[in-house]
């Protein structure tokens, strides 16, 4: 590459500062781990920008469609630098127990289990910074909550996105590192651990990486299943917003299919035990509307109209349920799948 001798200073500038970005992006993702409050927000923050969406661990379609929306632009890859810090042992254990103590759990939710909960690790202040950073800085949902019984959240795209683009980065050895961390959170009685889980588990989801599909069977359909199963109501919310996201459209409009969607949308369509207590009726319910949000109906894939008519079909069923936790999101959903 020829480079006029009066751009010499500026590029080399330019190489340096790469180089710095670089090597500062394993101390960022150390810091996730940090006790200190604003330590941690300020690498959130920084891992958020400096990661970029990565085409060198995505699956073939998403590959090609990545390189277009690029056009032609491809950054070098990061993995070298990011893979000894998180193949550390316990890392992940250590990373997503740092990051629930960011989540702000009322205290009426943390008096209700008997003063477990993690919201305690930061004061007044730091919770008011933590909550303007998360909502000033929020790029996701791309459409508008309305839906009254998903209820309010947790769920912060930002540490998704943290999760996403650490596997579209490194691939598969972060969905490995990342596994049991993510499967002790994932039962764990506290919410704010369920939280952090359900962001891991829905940045793993949406990454599209190749290899990603392997762990469908494995790992990922049934930890969605046991998910739905659980008795556990106080999360419902947050798991909502993970399969959300997960669901999501990609591309700069949205408009592309994410490589599990329609996996992670037949899950949901799995009929039930017959034997379920009627809040996880409730809450398979409260999962397929949230995942039908970010569907365009304008958009959708023969594959997804089958979907809704199959759903249309059943609900209709259950409008009329003796248990309005049933009745109720069935007629909710009826009129959402209307739309």
């Amino acid at each position: 590459m020829h480079i006029p001798r009066q751009y010499y200073c500026t590029y080399f500038l330019q190489c340096v500062y790469v180089i710095h970005v670089i090597s500062r992006l394993g101390h960022f993702l150390k810091n996730l781990k940090s006790q200190l409050p604003q330590t941690r927000i300020l690498a959130i923050s920084a891992l958020n920008t400096l990661l970029k969406e990565s085409p060198y661990k995505l699956s073939h379609g998403e590959k090609s469609a990545v390189l277009e929306d690029l056009q032609g632009h491809v950054k070098s890859s990061l993995e070298g630098t990011l893979t000894p810090t998180f193949q550390e042992e316990g890392f992940f254990n250590e990373t997503l127990t740092s990051l629930s103590h960011v989540h702000i759990i009322t205290d009426s939710e943390t008096a209700s289990r008997g003063g477990q909960g993690d919201s305690s690790f930061q004061s007044l202040a730091d919770k008011s910074i933590t909550r303007f950073y998360f909502e000033f800085s929020a790029s996701w949902p791309r459409t508008p909550s309305w839906i009254s019984f998903l209820g309010s959240d947790t769920f912060y795209s930002n540490f998704a996105r943290i999760f996403k683009r650490l596997v579209q980065e490194c691939g598969m050895p972060v969905v490995l590192a990342l596994k049991g961390a993510v499967d002790e959170f994932t039962i764990a009685k506290e919410r704010s651990k369920q939280c952090v889980a359900a962001e891991a588990l829905a940045g793993v989801l949406h990454s599209d990486i190749d290899g990603l599909s392997g762990t469908w069977e494995s790992w990922l359909m049934p930890q969605l299943k046991n998910i739905i199963l659980a008795q556990s109501v106080e999360s419902v919310s947050e798991w909502a917003s993970c399969i959300r996201y997960a669901v999501t459209g990609k591309g700069k409009y949205g408009t592309r299919v994410p490589l599990l969607r329609q996996k992670i949308l037949d899950s949901l369509m799995t009929p039930l035990p017959p034997t379920v207590a009627t809040t996880i009726t409730a809450k398979r319910y409260t999962f397929l509307a949230a995942a039908l949000i970010e569907i365009s109906p304008q958009k959708m894939p023969v594959a997804e109209v089958q979907l809704h008519n199959t759903l249309l079909k059943e609900v209709l069923g259950n409008m009329c349920h003796s248990s309005a936790q049933v009745s109720v999101p069935s007629n909710l959903m009826f009129n959402q799948s209307c739309i």
